[in-house]
Parts: C-alpha cells; structure tokens; sequence
C-alpha cells in the first residue's frame, strides 16, 4: 500500500517547514497535524464486481526541530497512518465495449493497513552554504522501506542566486497480504524489492525586493519488482527513469498585511512513454490585528498526462508481454481546488487546509481518448494543525 499513502502524505498533508537560507533558524519547533483523506466511491453501474465504497485514510504527523551549537538544526518526524476501503483489481472492456471494474472486496476480505514513518534531518549552516542529511524507515503491513538523503545550498552574488542539490536513495522490501491465497503477482512480489534513487539540482535567483525565480531539474530511477501486487494481469518492466523540470515565479504585493502570487509549472517524461505538465497558482493574502494575523490561500492546479505505451483495457492481454489497466498509467486530466488557512498568536500557529481532487480522461483537453476510465479517482483532503514555537 505504500504507493497510496505515500501519495496523500505528499500531496497535503506535509507539516509546515520553513525555507532558510544560509542563516541557522533559531526557533524551536513542534507541530502536529491530522490529516483524513476520502475518496468518492467508485461508480457502482461500472463495478462488475467487489466494494465500491474506495480509499478512506488518517493521518497524524508529528515534528520536533530545535538547533544544536550554533551551526546546526535537527528534526525528528513521527508519523502514523490508517487505511480502509477497495482499489481497482482491474478495468476492462466488456463484451459491449464498456469499461468496467473489479474491485477488491471481491473475495470478501476489504483493505485494512497501517503505516509508522520515522525519520530525522540535520543541517549544518556556514557562511554562504548549508549541507544537510535524512534519514528514515517506513513500515507498513505488506511493505517496509529505509531511505537516507543528503542535500546542500550554496549562496553566489550577494546572496541573490542559491545553487541547490538533494539525493535521496530508497530501499523498499515487499511482502504482499495473502500471497499465497490470491497467487500471481502477489506470490511473484513476496519476498521481491526495489530500490529509487533521485537527484535534483536546482537555481533560485532573487530578481528585486518583490520577486524571485527557481527552475530546477530533477532525475528518478527505479529498479525491482514495479508491478503492482494487488493488480490482476499487471505486468511492467522492472526498471523505470523519470525525469522533471520545474519552475517557480514568487511576487510579493504591498496589499493590507501583505500578499504574494505563486506560479509554478513542471514538466514530467519518463520511459514508460507517460509525458505530463502540471500547472499550480496561488494567491496568498495576510492581515495583521496586533499580536494576530491571519493568513489566507486559495489554490488552483490543473494536471494532464499521456497514458503508458503498455496501458490496456484487454480483458486477457498476451502472456509475458507488459501490460496494466492501472488509471494512474491512463490518459487523463484533474483540476485540484484548494484552500490554506492559517491564524497566529504570538509563539501560536493554527493551520486548516482543504483540497479537493477531480480527475476525468476529458480533462486532458488534447489528445483526448474514448476509452472510459472508470478507476480515476476523486477526493477531498482535510487538514488540521497545530504549531507551537519559542
């Protein structure tokens, strides 16, 4: 299940960390947050058979991050989270042309996981420079993973232009529920692994007092067992490179208690023939009342992506050949709306985030398919935390 709650844990429900330059932060920090997630159910006309009811997961996050001497600043991360619902076993075309799915639940049983994640960072500040390093361990029912990372900044021209890099390597071990009840992929998986190793280089550059620009770009390379267990007739390559770039544009505006427009743009190919562009705009608007202030953030975001080369809706692809009916490696599109709200007092932060998720092969607005893709998923994300520092 790490694929799912990796993916929501990313997508909102990360707890605040502030950005620094070259300067050690001074303040100690804790924050917890609580997330809970809920995708809509799948359409019942289209589940031949299984649950409709899908994912439902909830998140509790906790943070501590203090200095140490006078260069350093370390964080401990605790997190646990819990899952329930049915996914896609499997979307095919029926005898009438229409799509359909087979959803977990099929046999009777639902999907019920839990995952801790522990994690710590370090940084150590010099002059013009920071250099810093992860490490953490993930374990799940079926799954448990370790990773470490190094990352580093160096600041040029007076502190206007920050070069950055980050490595992270991840070493991940599967052992799927039931594998030997269900067979196939879940019996090929148990026992399997992988590893992802990425690197990322970016430039921030301060344009004037109000504006500054970041491009960055990114590499990923995967190698194991990526199939999905719990997917019927799933068969992928067992290596994968994926490669991004992206941008970011920040305008700050002199409006009430002060106020920045965010652009971000990023461009995503990998090997597996999926191509995507996401495009992200924010408004964030402050007021400040005495020792109050209030912080407001609507959000839009618009995504669209090509499907795999080996993407299929066939009811019985061909024997060893790569084949997946996974939405994820579909063509498609999805709009994300959202809302960041945070209210301070003194050493005080209180934070609720909304987001909302809708997806549909339409939305992808050119080179557009008539294949339905009953298994894309919508949801909402609720996010409330708190933030404590001295």
């Amino acid at each position: 299940m790490k694929k799912t709650l990796s993916a929501v844990t990313a997508l909102s429900a990360a707890l605040p960390v502030t950005s620094h330059g070259a300067a050690q932060p001074t303040d100690t920090v804790t924050d917890y947050r609580y997330s809970q997630y809920r995708e809509e159910d799948a359409p019942a006309s289209r589940v031949f058979a299984g649950d409709t009811e899908r994912y439902s997961i909830d998140v509790h996050q906790l943070r501590h991050a203090r200095p140490l001497g006078e260069a350093w600043y370390v964080s401990g991360n605790f997190q646990y989270e819990t899952l329930s619902g049915a996914s896609p076993w499997k979307t095919y075309k029926n005898s009438t042309g229409q799509s359909v799915l087979i959803m977990s639940g099929a046999s009777g049983k639902g999907i019920d996981d839990t995952r801790i994640d522990l994690s710590g960072t370090a940084k150590r500040y010099f002059d013009d420079a920071t250099l810093g390093g992860q490490l953490g361990m993930s374990t799940e029912n079926d799954y448990q993973s370790v990773f470490v990372g190094a990352d580093g900044s160096l600041e040029l021209y007076d502190k206007h232009t920050t070069l950055n890099m980050a490595f992270t390597t991840s070493f991940d071990q599967l052992s799927p529920t039931d594998a030997k009840q269900f067979g196939g992929n879940r019996l090929r998986a148990d026992g399997r692994s992988k590893r992802t190793t990425s690197l990322y280089h970016g430039v921030s550059q301060v344009i004037d007092a109000r504006r500054v620009a970041n491009i960055g770009i990114g590499y990923t390379h995967h190698t194991g067992f990526l199939s999905d267990p719990y997917k019927l007739d799933d068969e992928r390559p067992d290596e994968r490179d994926q490669f991004t770039l992206g941008g970011q544009y920040r305008q700050h505006f002199d409006i009430w208690g002060g106020a920045a427009a965010h652009l971000d743009y990023r461009l995503y190919s990998d090997d597996w023939g999926i191509s995507s562009h996401t495009i992200t705009t924010r408004w964030s608007q402050a007021w400040q009342m005495g020792h109050w202030r209030y912080q407001v953030t609507p959000m839009l975001r618009y995504y669209r992506q090509t499907e795999a080369d080996f993407y299929s809706l066939e009811e019985l692809p061909d024997v060893g050949e790569y084949a997946s009916s996974d939405a994820r490696l579909s063509s498609f599109g999805a709009i994300t709306v959202g809302l960041n709200q945070q209210l301070s007092w003194q050493q005080w932060r209180i934070t609720l985030d909304w987001q909302s998720y809708q997806s549909d092969e339409e939305l992808t607005l050119l080179q557009t398919t008539d294949d339905e893709t009953p298994g894309l998923v919508d949801f909402n994300v609720w996010s409330l935390g708190l933030s404590y520092r001295h």
